[in-house]
C-alpha cells in the first residue's frame, strides 16, 4: 500500500510529462533568462538541462561560484562515464563531488519521495533511462520521516493523488541532466520505458548563501 496515489499518478492521463512543458522562467529576471539560453555556463557539457529546470536558481547558485561551476561542467563535458570506475567519490571540489553509480532501478512502490535542504543534486544518466517525479507542491506531501541532517534528506508521500501539472513525469535520456534545487521534492531510480542499469554521474554540490563559503572553492581531487 506504499505507494497507491503512485500508482494512481502513473496511471493518470493528465500526469504533465517534461517535453509537454516550458522550462520554469516565471520567476526567472530576464537576465537570468538570457544567460541561461547563451549556454555561455555549459563548458564543453552537451547535455542539455531538464525543461523544468529551475533557471532563476540555477542562476543564483551559479554566479555564488562560476569558477567552481564552470569546473563541475568542463569536468562532465571531459569523461567518458562507460570508461570509469564505480565510484562514492570520483572527483571533488571544496563545494561538490561526483559520483559514479551503476544505477538499480526500482519499481513504484519502491521509489520514495525526497528533499534536500543544504545540497543540489545533478543527475546525468549517460546511458540508459530511468524515471524522476517532480513536485513543487509541498503543500500535498506529507513527511514520512524526520530530517536527517547528517545526509541531508527527508521523504515524503503523496497525501492524495495528484493533480495535472502538480506532478512532472522525467524519463532521462543521455541528452538530457537533471538540476534539482531545495525547493524540487524529487523521485528517482524508477524503471522507465524498459529495465536497464543507467551508467549515472551524480553532483553533489552545496547551496552556497554568501561569499564566505567560497574559501579553497575552486580546489579539485580526482
Amino acid at each position: 500500500m506504499k505507494n497507491v496515489f503512485l500508482l494512481a499518478l502513473l496511471l493518470l492521463v493528465g500526469t504533465t510529462r517534461a517535453e509537454e512543458v516550458p522550462k520554469d522562467s516565471t520567476s526567472a529576471t530576464p537576465e537570468a533568462l538570457a544567460w541561461y539560453e547563451s549556454g555561455t555556463w555549459r563548458n564543453g557539457f552537451t547535455a542539455n538541462p531538464f525543461a523544468e529546470t529551475d533557471v532563476q536558481i540555477f542562476y543564483e547558485q551559479y554566479h555564488m561560484a562560476p569558477q567552481m561551476w564552470d569546473s563541475i561542467f568542463s569536468w562532465l563535458g571531459s569523461i567518458t562515464p562507460t570508461e570509469m570506475e564505480v565510484s562514492k567519490k570520483a572527483m571533488s571540489w571544496s563545494h561538490a563531488y561526483a559520483k559514479v553509480l551503476d544505477q538499480d532501478l526500482r519499481t513504484p512502490e519502491n521509489c520514495q519521495w525526497e528533499q534536500h535542504q543544504r545540497t543540489i543534486d545533478l543527475q546525468w544518466d549517460a546511458t540508459g533511462s530511468e524515471r524522476y517525479l517532480l513536485t513543487r507542491s509541498p503543500e500535498l506531501l506529507e513527511a514520512k520521516n524526520e530530517y536527517n541532517e547528517k545526509k541531508d534528506v527527508q521523504n515524503f508521500r503523496f497525501i492524495r493523488s495528484p493533480r495535472e501539472k502538480e506532478c512532472i513525469i522525467l524519463d532521462s535520456s543521455p541528452s538530457t541532466f537533471y538540476l534539482f534545487f531545495p525547493g524540487d521534492y524529487h523521485e528517482a531510480c524508477g524503471i522507465a520505458s524498459e529495465p536497464c542499469i543507467p551508467r549515472k554521474i551524480v553532483v553533489k554540490i552545496d547551496v552556497l548563501t554568501d561569499s564566505t563559503q567560497m574559501v579553497g572553492l575552486f580546489d579539485r581531487k580526482p
